[in-house]
């Protein structure tokens, strides 16, 4: 649960406009309320079907707007997209996912079969950067603490509503 206050920090919103998104998505079922004497506290719907929808969207707005501002990413997320198959899924998690001008390596995680680490290899190289790859063959393989890690920070770049699945 976050108070009202909490979110409106985090957005860096005005407690006003938020409210109103607040009630909006409270009415549409995709947040519960709960009032506890004067304090307003909001969480996500988990049993919504709509929750993975808005959250894909907010996800990849994400990544596009880290991409704009970064040419690391961007190019990473660039090679991912154009190499990997509807079947794997791949996020980047750590400090990449919170601020990209302090990023000294990039921890990335793929799932399924993984074809072209020349090409990785290949981005450490123009960029000068550690890559460290985790590839397992599906999402279930990911043991309990790496993914508490990869809730706190993460983009997700392929496959956004499996993956958002998996960490709710």
């Amino acid at each position: 649960w976050l108070h009202l206050a909490d979110i409106s920090r985090r957005l860096k919103k005005p407690h006003t406009t938020v409210r109103k998104y607040m009630s909006l998505l409270e009415k549409q079922g995709i947040l519960e309320k709960n009032i506890k004497g004067r304090l307003t506290l909001y969480r996500l719907n988990i049993s919504s079907p709509l929750v993975v929808d808005y959250m894909t969207m907010a996800e990849k707005e994400k990544l596009i707007r880290m991409c704009k501002s970064n040419l690391l990413l961007n190019e990473l997320t660039s090679i991912l997209h154009q190499n990997l198959g509807e079947d794997n899924k791949a996020l980047v998690f750590g400090s990449i996912a919170e601020n990209t001008a302090k990023v000294h390596d990039i921890d990335l995680l793929i799932t399924g079969n993984f074809a072209f680490p020349d090409k990785i290899k290949e981005f450490e190289k123009n960029f000068g950067i550690t890559v460290h790859l985790m590839n397992v063959k599906s999402l279930g393989a990911v043991n309990q603490a790496l993914k508490t890690e990869i809730i706190k920070k993460h983009l997700i770049i392929h496959g956004s509503e499996e993956i958002l699945k998996w960490l709710i």
